[in-house]
């Protein structure tokens, strides 16, 4: 058996496919996979921490830090110590400058909505040629986790520019005019590099400056349980995105996502897994993805003033097309106008790889057996 993501336990059931072992579980129905089909299932079953995200109810904590404490000072002398938990204790951490978490360590709040990282830190548009920002940093970096807690902007003195109303018309601001309040607000939440086994689960980012989330250059990874709501920075040019770019593996399950721009897949990524979310952004295959990612019983309610559809690829004159083979099956996706997107249980359906024709494409492919291609049970 595996940990899960969200502190569960991962049961496979008897997944019979070349190369790959079988699990089985007493009392649970059997799922027997067509891997003449789907020989890539035996990929999507490995997405997210390898041998699941730890159980950290069993870590040391090895600091507890205050609200006023120097918390990079903290997680430094912390990281001598080894593997183990900073605890963020109850009330507001601000945060000046940018956070780097090591290998090993986890940062934890005490109370998810009681733990606020507030966010002071500037940045610019990355075509300025300046560093990209970000809050918290995961780089190189093996088995780090963040869980939790609430990390939110608050050095600006205005709200982003949405709509609270899933009805309220569309606004040309809200995605096509730059934030021109204050132009230093390009500051991504947390930002996971060239980094594997790693994760965030339990925590609410809450008007990033630019993505919330991003994630280059990884392997799997596991996002679970959050709550994202707004960013400044959302507008055309790269930003404000929940952001997956040349990264493989990642498991994106049971996530909360509303007011950013799109939650992309692109550049080479492959075997992503993105399960049981609920959006009310699109899901874009953005810019030359590698295909054979998993788009599987989603929930997805395009408000009225929200610029795109529920499956979308990026604009021709400006990306590559999609890699082939991402399957999207058994979502539950309505756009802005009503209509169901890929709408029939049980069919398969996939992301039209070149320009000519729709967006999505129906196929004649077999369901798998069990009605899933995640043969995985989270419980």
């Amino acid at each position: 058996m595996k940990r899960n993501d969200i502190g569960g336990v991962l049961i496979i059931f008897m997944v019979i496919l070349p190369g790959f072992s079988a699990f089985s579980q007493p009392a649970q129905a059997n799922t027997v996979l067509k891997a003449a089909d789907y020989p890539f299932i035996a990929e999507w079953v490995k997405a997210g921490v390898e041998g699941g995200v730890p159980d950290t109810r069993r870590m040391k904590v090895i600091a507890t830090v205050k609200p006023g404490d120097d918390l990079e000072q903290a997680i430094d002398r912390a990281a001598k110590k080894g593997r183990g938990i900073v605890l963020l204790a109850t009330g507001e951490h601000i945060l000046r400058k940018t956070v780097r978490i090591p290998g090993g360590m986890v940062l934890r709040g005490a109370d998810r909505q009681k733990v606020l990282l507030s966010v002071k830190i500037h940045g610019y548009h990355f075509k300025t040629g300046k560093p990209r920002m970000t809050a918290l940093l995961v780089r190189n970096a093996r088995g780090t986790g963040i869980e939790n807690l609430t990390i939110k902007y608050t050095d600006a003195s205005f709200e982003p520019l949405d709509k609270d109303s899933m009805n309220t018309a569309w606004d040309k601001r809200v995605f096509h005019e730059k934030e021109l309040r204050d132009t230093t607000l390009f500051v991504e939440h947390i930002w996971i590099d060239s980094s594997t086994n790693c994760w965030v689960r339990n925590c609410d980012l809450l008007w990033a400056g630019s993505d919330p989330l991003r994630i280059t250059n990884s392997s799997h990874v596991s996002c679970s349980g959050n709550f994202i709501d707004r960013s400044y920075n959302k507008n055309d040019g790269g930003m404000g995105y929940y952001n997956i770019i040349h990264s493989h593996h990642v498991l994106v399950y049971n996530e909360r996502i509303r007011r950013i721009r799109h939650f992309a897949i692109q550049n080479n990524s492959k075997y992503n897994v993105v399960i049981k979310n609920y959006l009310e952004v699109d899901i874009n295959f953005h810019n030359d993805d590698d295909g054979y990612n998993l788009i599987e019983s989603n929930t997805i309610r395009i408000p009225n003033w929200h610029s795109w559809h529920c499956f979308m690829r990026g604009a021709p004159n400006q990306h590559k097309v999609p890699g082939k083979m991402n399957i999207l099956f058994n979502n539950d996706a309505i756009d802005k106008s009503g209509i169901k997107e890929a709408p029939e249980p049980g069919k398969v359906y996939v992301i039209n790889p070149v320009w000519e024709g729709g967006r999505i494409l129906t196929t004649d492919l077999p369901s798998p057996a069990g009605n899933t291609f995640y043969p995985v049970k989270i419980r």
